[in-house]
C-alpha cells in the first residue's frame, strides 16, 4: 500500500491556466485609460499603506474586499468610484482564469479510488470565487486563508488543513502539491510529502506529468 493517502492541492499555478497578463492589460487600457501598465497593475494588486501589507491583510481575511478595492484604486491613482471598484473586481477575477482541465480529472480519479483530497489556498474573497478555483468544488476539504486567517507559508495553515483531513497524525500520508517552494518546504518540514509543481518553469503540461510520474513511483492509483 502506499505511504500516500491524502492529497492536497494549491490553486493558482497547479489547478487552474491564468488569463496572459498582455489580455489583463490591454483590458486595463480599454477601461482606464492608455497609461494603464503592468507597473499600475501590480501597485494597485499589492497596496500598502506606510507599512501595512493591505494584499496580505485581504488575502487573510482581516480587510474587506471593498476597503481592499478603495486601496488598490488609491494606489493606482485611479478615482475612487463603484463603477470602478467593480471593473477592478472583475478584471482580478479574469485574470484567474479558467480550471487546469487535467487536475481536475486527476482529482476525480483520486476520489473514485478513495484518496481524501483537499485545497490550502492563498487567496481571498474575490478570486476564490472565479471558475479558475473550480477545484475547490470536487475536493473533500477546501480552505482559503481569507477563511481561516492564516496564509502558507504559517505553519497554523496546515495544521488546519491536517486536522481537517482527519488529525496531524497523518501528515506523513498527505501529498501536498504547490508552485511555490517555500510553500513546500513548509509542508515538507511539517512531515508532508511535498511535491514542487513546477509550472513557472516548465509549463502546466510538463509540469503535470511531472506530478503524474512522482505519482506512480509512490504507489498511488490513478
Amino acid at each position: 500500500m502506499s505511504e500516500i493517502n491524502y492529497f492536497c492541492f494549491d490553486i493558482g499555478g497547479v489547478a487552474n491556466v491564468r488569463a496572459p497578463l498582455e489580455e489583463v492589460i490591454s483590458q486595463g487600457k480599454s477601461y482606464f485609460g492608455e497609461s494603464f501598465s503592468a507597473e499600475i497593475l501590480e501597485a494597485m494588486c499589492f497596496p500598502k499603506v506606510k507599512d501595512k501589507d493591505i494584499w496580505r491583510d485581504f488575502q487573510n481575511g482581516k480587510t474587506s474586499a471593498d476597503t481592499y478595492l478603495t486601496h488598490a484604486l488609491q494606489a493606482g491613482s485611479i478615482p475612487i468610484t463603484s463603477e470602478n471598484k467593480l471593473f477592478f473586481r472583475n478584471l482580478l477575477q479574469q485574470w484567474c482564469g479558467q480550471p487546469y482541465q487535467p487536475m481536475l480529472d486527476l482529482v476525480k480519479k483520486l476520489n473514485e479510488n478513495v484518496y481524501p483530497t483537499g485545497v490550502l489556498s492563498n487567496n481571498n474573497e474575490i478570486m476564490y470565487n472565479t471558475p479558475g478555483a473550480e477545484i475547490k468544488n470536487h475536493v473533500l476539504v477546501a480552505i482559503s486563508s481569507h477563511e481561516i486567517g492564516f496564509s502558507k507559508p504559517s505553519f497554523p495553515a496546515y495544521v488546519h488543513l491536517l486536522e481537517a483531513l482527519g488529525g496531524t497524525g497523518l501528515r506523513h500520508q498527505v501529498a501536498f502539491i504547490d508552485d511555490q517552494k517555500e510553500n513546500v518546504k513548509a509542508a515538507s518540514d511539517l512531515g508532508m510529502c511535498g511535491f514542487n509543481f513546477r509550472s513557472k518553469e516548465l509549463g502546466m503540461d510538463q509540469a503535470f506529468a511531472e506530478l503524474m510520474e512522482y505519482l506512480k513511483k509512490n504507489g498511488v492509483r490513478v
